[in-house]
């Protein structure tokens, strides 16, 4: 008697369920990515947000950047570089002298500051969204 070449019943049953074993871990995760799609699409556009003001901070004259820090009068005072109040997502920006050699001193980089250095931070207002840069002269 001549054996029969394919595939029997019982190896075509058993590959099935491998298959239906497999993909429901796959589903699952498709699913998942395409129900936080729209909470990673925010996150993209509040970090867009965050880029295009550093950008525009930093490409400011730096006479300009040192005026609007002098006016701010410390690293944590929003300057007129802020968005305003009820623009959303709304970016805060924040100007200082910077003390990049530390010539004081004190470990305190917004003390005895260099005069051709400013530090810039860019924020989203209550978020973690955050970026910060130095300029020079």
């Amino acid at each position: 008697m001549r054996r029969q070449s394919g595939f029997g019943y019982i190896e075509a049953l058993v590959a099935v369920v491998l298959l239906a074993v497999a993909l429901v871990p796959a589903l699952e995760a498709l699913s998942n990515a395409t129900r936080n799609a729209p909470a990673a699409d925010q996150d993209d556009d509040l970090w867009m947000a965050v880029s295009s003001k550093i950008n525009l901070a930093s490409g400011s004259r730096f006479d300009d950047l040192d005026a609007a820090a002098t006016a701010a009068g410390s690293a944590s005072t929003a300057s007129s570089l802020s968005d305003a109040a009820g623009t959303t997502p709304r970016v805060l920006v924040y100007l200082s002298r910077y003390d990049g050699d530390n010539a004081d001193g004190d470990n305190n980089p917004f003390t005895g500051t260099d005069a051709d250095l400013i530090w810039i931070r860019a924020a989203i207002a209550d978020t973690p969204v955050e970026l910060v840069t130095l300029v020079t002269r």
